[in-house]
């Protein structure tokens, strides 16, 4: 009879093989078709997802990465024409990110993209095994976040 720590073991080890499988996939799809890393495609879809305008640690607070990494991420959108950054009116300590159209349609692309690979690359799961693993990996990140 396998020992729980085995399955444990298992879980850790899977999961971490599956997120640098899809972190390689991903970054190799937006490098490809549109010329900007994974990274910056989360933090543009991070701005794009939220109107109004969003501090760059909330950015990097949904995330999961620090602010110095986001501010790299913002400061290549930036001269990409990607996305805009302004003093908040509330404290000169603080930058607003938002997009511009140029990044909004770039997201837009981005979208399709990764709705055409999981078509494609992704294991066709039902959608009972589809709602079981996404049950489990919610119940994991809520307990190792607590």
């Amino acid at each position: 009879m396998p020992h729980p720590d085995d399955d444990v073991a298992q879980l850790w080890l899977l999961t971490r093989r599956v997120a640098g499988l899809m972190d390689r996939s991903g970054e190799a799809l937006f490098r490809s078709s549109l010329g900007i890393s994974m990274a910056q495609f989360l933090v543009l879809s991070v701005v794009d997802a939220h109107p109004g305008r969003l501090n760059q640690q909330a950015v990097a607070d949904r995330l999961g990465l620090t602010k110095g990494t986001v501010s790299r991420q913002i400061d290549a959108a930036v001269a990409a024409g990607l996305m805009t950054v302004e003093v908040s009116p509330e404290s000169r300590r603080e930058h607003l990110v938002a997009l511009t159209p140029q990044g909004t349609r770039l997201v837009r692309r981005g979208d399709k993209l990764v709705d055409r690979e999981q078509l494609t690359a992704m294991p066709q799961l039902s959608a009972e095994d589809l709602a079981a693993t996404l049950r489990v990996l919610r119940a994991v990140n809520a307990a190792l976040d607590a």
